[in-house]
C-alpha cells in the first residue's frame, strides 16, 4: 500500500514541528557561551559594566602605592617610577584598557610632584600624621583632681585643658565636705576686683594666698581647706571676687586670667575701680571666658569642617584608584603591582 506523496510529507513537517517542541526545554538548559574580555565591556540590554574581580587587599590605597614609592621618596624616585607604570599601562601598549590607569598615574604624578600639591594630598590620607591642628586641646579630663605642675610667670601660658591652681578634692576630710564638695565645684578670684583684705587668706590659709607678683588674692589649693571654711571665706569677701564655679569653667578663667596677667603684667588700682574713678577699660576675666569658649567651639567646627573635606577628596582618590585598577587584566596588574 503506498502513501499519497502530499501527505508523507505533511506527516514529515508535523513530526518535526513536534520534536522541535519536545526539545524546546532541553534548549532552553544550555548554558549561554560565556564570552572572555580582558577589559570591562558594557552590556547593551541592561547597561551593566562586566569587570574582572579584584581582591581589596591587592589595590593600591593612594598614589604613594599607586606609583609604588614610599610616603617620604623624593621627586626623583617618584618620576622614574611614574615612568616605569606609564610603559606598562600607556594605551599605545596596553591598549584601550589601560587608558584610565594611564590619565590617574598622570594626576597622581602631578600631585605628588608639586610641592604644594603634596603637602595638601598628605593631609588628606594622614600620612606623616599631617592632622589639623588648629583646635584647642579639648577638655575632656573633668575629673576634680587633676595632673599639677608649676607654672612660670616668664613664659606666655599654653591652653592644656587643665586648671593652673592644684588641688586636693580628694584629701578633704568627710566631715569637711558639703553640698559643694558633692557637686565638684571650686573656688576662683577675680583678681581686677580684688583689693588685697587677706580675709579669705586668714580664713582659708591653705587655699587662699596673695600673690607675690600682683599682689591680688589668689587659689593656689583646690580644697585646702574644710567646705565650712570655704563657704565662709566666699560670703565674707568685702567686694563678692570669689566665686563657686565648675571644673570646666574653672580651667578656662584660670588660662585667661594668667593669660591677661602675661600680656599686661601691672594691674589697674583696685580701690579706684571700685570707687569708679578708674576711666579705662578692666579687663572682664568672665567675659573673656565665654569669649574664649565660643571662639573653641567655632574653631572646631571649621576644623571638622575642613578635615571632613579632606576625607572626601582622598576617599574621591582612592575610589578612582579602585575603578582604574579594576579594569585592567590580571596580567597588566600583575606587570605593574605585583
Amino acid at each position: 500500500m503506498s502513501i499519497p506523496v502530499g501527505l508523507g510529507a505533511a506527516s514529515i513537517a508535523t513530526g518535526c514541528l513536534i520534536t522541535a517542541f519536545a526539545l524546546q526545554p532541553l534548549l532552553m538548559l544550555r548554558p549561554p557561551k560565556v564570552h572572555h574580555h580582558r577589559i570591562a565591556r558594557k552590556d547593551g540590554a541592561e547597561g551593566r559594566m562586566t569587570m574582572p574581580l579584584v581582591k581589596e587587599a591587592e589595590v593600591p590605597k593612594d598614589l604613594y602605592e599607586l606609583l609604588r614609592v614610599k610616603p617620604d621618596a623624593d621627586v626623583r624616585d617618584i618620576k622614574q617610577s611614574y615612568y616605569a607604570l606609564q610603559k606598562v599601562c600607556h594605551p599605545d601598549v596596553a591598549g584601550p584598557e589601560g587608558a584610565e590607569m594611564c590619565i590617574l598615574l598622570n594626576d597622581a604624578y602631578s600631585t605628588l610632584s608639586n610641592p604644594e600639591g603634596r603637602a595638601d594630598y598628605d593631609k588628606q590620607i594622614g600620612a606623616n600624621n599631617a592632622l589639623i591642628q588648629t583646635v584647642d586641646p579639648p577638655s575632656t579630663d573633668l575629673n576634680p583632681t587633676w595632673r599639677w605642675k608649676a607654672k612660670s610667670h616668664n613664659k606666655k601660658p599654653v591652653w592644656d585643658g587643665r586648671p593652673r591652681s592644684r588641688s586636693v578634692y580628694e584629701k578633704v576630710k568627710p566631715e569637711d565636705r558639703g553640698e559643694k564638695w558633692i557637686a565638684q565645684d571650686f573656688v576662683y578670684v577675680d583678681e581686677w576686683s580684688c583689693i588685697a583684705c587677706r580675709n579669705c587668706c586668714d580664713v582659708a590659709p591653705k587655699t587662699f594666698c596673695l600673690d607675690a607678683q600682683q599682689g591680688r588674692a589668689r587659689v593656689y589649693a583646690q580644697w585646702g581647706d574644710s567646705e565650712e571654711y570655704l563657704d565662709y571665706a566666699v560670703a565674707s569677701c568685702p567686694v563678692d571676687c570669689i566665686s563657686w564655679v565648675s571644673r570646666e569653667e574653672l580651667q578656662v578663667l584660670e588660662y585667661v586670667t594668667a593669660a591677661e596677667m602675661f600680656d599686661n603684667p601691672v594691674l589697674p588700682c583696685s580701690m579706684a575701680i571700685q570707687q569708679g574713678v578708674w576711666i579705662n577699660p578692666v579687663f572682664d576675666p568672665w567675659r573673656a571666658a565665654q569669649d574664649f569658649t565660643e571662639s573653641a567651639k567655632k574653631r572646631e567646627e571649621n576644623a571638622n569642617k575642613a578635615l571632613n573635606g579632606l576625607r572626601v577628596a582622598a576617599d574621591q582618590f582612592k575610589q578612582r584608584i579602585y575603578d582604574a585598577y579594576s579594569r585592567l587584566s590580571a596580567a597588566l596588574q600583575q606587570a605593574g603591582w605585583s
